[in-house]
């Protein structure tokens, strides 16, 4: 035993306390997933809920273009039947007295009529005219000019038709030069 004595033992030295910087280590990276984790959430319900967004967005551009579609084609049928209507007017202008009243005519009047009537269904108008108004580029084309005020209409020589504020065809009028009428 007296080697024990020169020898005494140790005195023990507490060990670090290592636990609380493990704990905050620990705690650190629970967070660092934690946030990790919620923004995996987050992107996965934004991803279908944005994809629903961008297909009920493609939807409805679907159908705008679906309708202006229908609009573009209608409106080209209808700036083709539009000279029927005019020829119509013009042969009816030049039929004698003696055949309007014929049945035939009658029934040539029900079918310009019956015509007009599906133009008209589509929204067609005919736009409004009166010698005398100033000329408005967006709704008249000037084909000839004669004397009298300028820039006002003299006279109309084809009619000009609307699809509610849109004009589908522009009136061809007459309109005056400034110049002096000679009557």
């Amino acid at each position: 035993m007296p080697d024990e004595q020169k020898n005494p033992p140790a005195p023990k030295v507490p060990a670090p306390d290592t636990s609380a910087s493990t704990d905050d280590t620990l705690v650190t990276t629970l967070q660092a997933d934690l946030a990790l984790a919620q923004k995996n959430v987050q992107d996965l319900t934004d991803t279908p809920q944005r994809a629903l967004a961008d297909l009920q967005n493609s939807r409805k551009r679907t159908e705008e273009d679906k309708a202006q579609f229908v609009v573009f084609a209608t409106t080209k049928l209808l700036l083709e039947l539009l000279p029927v209507l005019d020829n119509f007017t013009r042969a009816f202008a030049q039929v004698p007295d003696e055949i309007q009243k014929t049945e035939w005519f009658k029934g040539a009047l029900q079918i310009e009529q019956q015509l007009m009537t599906v133009v008209r269904k589509q929204g067609v108008t005919e736009m409004p005219l009166q010698v005398g108004q100033k000329l408005d580029p967006t709704k008249h084309e000037a084909i000839a000019t004669g004397p009298g005020a300028s820039d006002s209409i003299l006279e109309e020589y084809e009619k000009g038709f609307m699809v509610g504020e849109k004009v589908l065809r522009p009136a061809k009028v007459k309109v005056g030069n400034d110049s002096p009428s000679t009557e």
